[in-house]
């Protein structure tokens, strides 16, 4: 009959095989772990930029809101009014001369100025 005695060597063999398992395993773990790291780091910067980004947007806005809220209280004030009759619909007070550039007054002999 047949011993069932196992040499020393093949013990060896098989440690040795575990061990270079084990190191297979852990070296893909730790790879996948970096991995997953650097994609949540990149996540990350990918958001705080977009966080950034939108704060300036709001500031924006804010600005454009406060720019609009005088325009509104402008367009109130009886300054506004005139500035829009006079440039828009050409209208002058009674007792305003107009000055027009390159345009010359003639005068008739009776001294008063020809319309």
């Amino acid at each position: 009959m047949k011993s069932k005695w196992v040499p020393k060597n093949h013990k060896f063999e098989w440690s040795l095989f575990s061990f270079l398992l084990l190191v297979i395993v852990v070296t893909l773990i730790s790879g996948g772990l970096i991995y997953l790291k650097r994609t949540a780091e990149d996540r990350y910067n990918r958001k705080l930029e977009e966080k950034e980004r939108l704060i300036r947007l709001k500031a924006e806005e804010e600005d454009r809101a406060k720019a609009i809220e005088e325009r509104k209280a402008y367009m109130q004030t009886r300054s506004y009014m005139e500035d829009v009759a006079r440039e828009v619909l050409g209208l002058v007070y009674k007792d305003e001369i107009i000055f027009r550039p390159g345009a010359s007054p003639t005068v008739t002999p009776t001294g008063k100025p020809d319309k």
